[in-house]
C-alpha cells in the first residue's frame, strides 16, 4: 500500500472515532430520552446526535456522491501521480471519502460541543420565493439549545475542514485550491437545499 494511502486510511480512522467522544455532553443539558451513563460518571452520550452523525456519515446519497466524485477524478486522472487502474480509482474514492469523514466529523463534533442542531428544518411556507430565501438562510444557520437561530459555525468549519483535509495526502493539492473547493461545496449545499425545499414543500 502506498504511503499516501496509509496516511489517508489512518487519518480517516482517527476522525471516524473522534466524534463518538465529541458527542458527549454534560448531564444537565440532556433531553430525557438520552442514553445515561453510570451514576458515578458526569458524561452521557446523546443517542440522537450519534445517530445523526452516523446517518450523515454513511447515507446512501453521501456514499454515492463520494463514488461519483472519485470516478470523476479518475476519468480526469486527477492527480496524475496516482496514475490509472483499479488501485488509482480506489485511492481517488478514498480521498473523497476522507474529506467527507473530516467534514462530517468536524461539523457534528463542533455542533455537539456548542449545543447546536445539525438537521435541516423544512420551511413549510407558501410561495417559491419564500422557500428559496428560507433554504439559503437555513443553509448557513442552525439553532442553539434555546431554539434561537445562529450562524452555523459547525457547518462552515466542517465544510472548509473537509476541503482542506486532502492537502495532507493529495500529491498536488494546495490550500488555495482547497478553499476554492470548500466554497464550491457551499454553493452545492445551497442548491441542494433549494431543490429539496421546492420539491418537498407544499
Amino acid at each position: 500500500m502506498r504511503p499516501d494511502m496509509r496516511r489517508l486510511l489512518f487519518a480517516a480512522a482517527l476522525l471516524l472515532a473522534a466524534p463518538l467522544h465529541a458527542q458527549a455532553v454534560p448531564v444537565d443539558t440532556l433531553a430525557r430520552d438520552s442514553v445515561r451513563a453510570p451514576a458515578d460518571s458526569v458524561w452521557v452520550v446523546d443517542e440522537e446526535r450519534v445517530d445523526a452523525y452516523l446517518g450523515d456519515l454513511v447515507s446512501i446519497e453521501g456514499v454515492a456522491w463520494i463514488a461519483a466524485l472519485g470516478l470523476w477524478d479518475h476519468v480526469r486522472t486527477e492527480p496524475d501521480e496516482w496514475g490509472g487502474g483499479a488501485d488509482a480509482l480506489a485511492a481517488r474514492i478514498l480521498s473523497r471519502g476522507g474529506g467527507h469523514v473530516v467534514r462530517t466529523s468536524v461539523r457534528h463534533g463542533l455542533a455537539a460541543a456548542l449545543g447546536r442542531t445539525t438537521e435541516y428544518r423544512p420551511c413549510g411556507c407558501d410561495g417559491p420565493e419564500r422557500r428559496i430565501a428560507y433554504a439559503i438562510t437555513e443553509t448557513f444557520t442552525d439553532y442553539d439549545a434555546q431554539g434561537r437561530r445562529r450562524l452555523s459555525t459547525p457547518f462552515l468549519a466542517g465544510t472548509y475542514a473537509g476541503a482542506l483535509a486532502p492537502v495532507l495526502w493529495h500529491p498536488d493539492a494546495d490550500a488555495a485550491e482547497a478553499l476554492q473547493s470548500g466554497t464550491i461545496s457551499l454553493v452545492w449545499a445551497i442548491a441542494n437545499n433549494i431543490l429539496n425545499e421546492l420539491w418537498t414543500s407544499p
